[in-house]
């Protein structure tokens, strides 16, 4: 699809955007019902059915739901299925409330830019059609109201939000995630930086950076803190992505690597049951048993090793006992346990 704007390495203006035009007009987007308070995207305001573009040129349109594709910049990875339901009953009740944010793609189609819960819940609801903001985005644009859009809500999980930013990245600046990572990573490292004054960062560094300030995150606390997240484990990811679990607990229960001790600590967080100073400390404890166990094993092993080797010793000087032995046979029926033994364990 060619979209009529270009984009550049700087913010693009989110005047007159649907959802975001509150944020940067500082009045809502559209005007509420006389005595109605503001609401936010869980209860939409009210919209009527005229197909009018509205006084500040944005195509407003009532599209049919079938018609409209999830969007492939959206940085949300989990939508709450309770959430949506009750969004839905709210839609058959009293109609589409709100608008969503699309751009055409041709063909009598258009991929969804903002408001894909409302999009989900109208579908859900068997609706027809949805009112819809239709504006041209480049990629570059599309990615970035939707991260900013989810962000001014405070609703995008802290794995999400930077998966979104990665993404930003990669597209506005045309530098590959992997790249980026690396940049971060290495010369972002503040001590690294601090090593030689005289020395300004690079510009891939720099452009990194500005992108980062443009939502309000600063480099040191998006390499220490933010990129840990992509490191979590499965059982971490999922338990933050979709019950709520705190980015700051999951870092705290990734430094347990028994998985077994680590469920039962996750279980407890998630019901509730644990403040993060008890989980803290619970962390803290597991992990001195689990270094204690490992010197111990450590240990065992080492005496096990010289207590065979002892034996093996004593083997070779021969053995006085008949061929045909009741101790002879107990003894043969031994070393072939050990050696049965040492093979499950992964001796050869």
């Amino acid at each position: 699809m060619k979209n009529k704007k270009k984009a550049d390495t700087g913010s693009f203006s989110l005047a007159g955007r649907g959802i975001l035009s509150s944020f940067v007009s500082g009045s809502l987007a559209h005007a509420a019902p006389p005595g109605a308070q503001e609401q936010d995207e869980a209860q939409p305001l009210q919209a009527t059915k005229p197909g009018a573009t509205t006084n500040d040129d944005r195509d407003t349109r009532w599209l049919p739901v079938d018609a409209i594709r999830p969007g492939v910049f959206q940085p949300r990875q989990f939508f709450s299925e309770e959430g949506i339901t009750n969004l839905a009953t709210s839609f058959t009740e009293q109609g589409f409330r709100g608008a969503i944010n699309v751009r055409p793609l041709g063909n009598g189609s258009w991929e969804l830019i903002a408001g894909e819960r409302r999009w989900r819940a109208a579908k859900l609801a068997g609706l027809t059609e949805v009112r819809c903001i239709v504006d041209e985005y480049t990629d570059e644009e599309a990615l970035e109201f939707a991260l900013i859009e989810n962000l001014q809500r405070e609703d995008l999980s802290k794995l999400e939000e930077t998966e979104g930013i990665l993404k930003l990245i990669e597209v506005k600046l045309k530098i590959p995630k992997e790249r980026v990572l690396a940049i971060i990573r290495t010369e972002g490292h503040s001590d690294k930086r601090g090593l030689r004054s005289d020395v300004a960062p690079s510009d891939e560094l720099g452009r990194i950076e500005a992108v980062l300030s443009s939502f309000g995150v600063e480099l040191q606390t998006f390499r220490t803190k933010n990129l840990r997240t992509l490191t979590l484990p499965d059982d971490l990811k999922k338990a933050h992505l979709e019950r709520g679990l705190s980015y700051s607990v999951a870092l705290e229960l990734l430094k347990v690597k028994d998985a077994s001790n680590r469920k039962l600590l996750l279980e407890k967080a998630l019901k509730g049951k644990l403040s993060f100073r008890e989980i803290r400390d619970r962390v803290k404890a597991a992990m001195v048993d689990s270094d204690e166990s490992s010197s111990l094993a450590g240990v065992g092993e080492n005496s096990l090793v010289k207590r065979l080797a002892g034996i093996a010793k004593r083997l070779k000087t021969g053995i006085n006992l008949p061929e045909r032995s009741l101790k002879r046979k107990q003894l043969e029926r031994l070393l072939g346990e050990i050696e049965t033994l040492l093979g499950e364990s992964g001796a050869t």
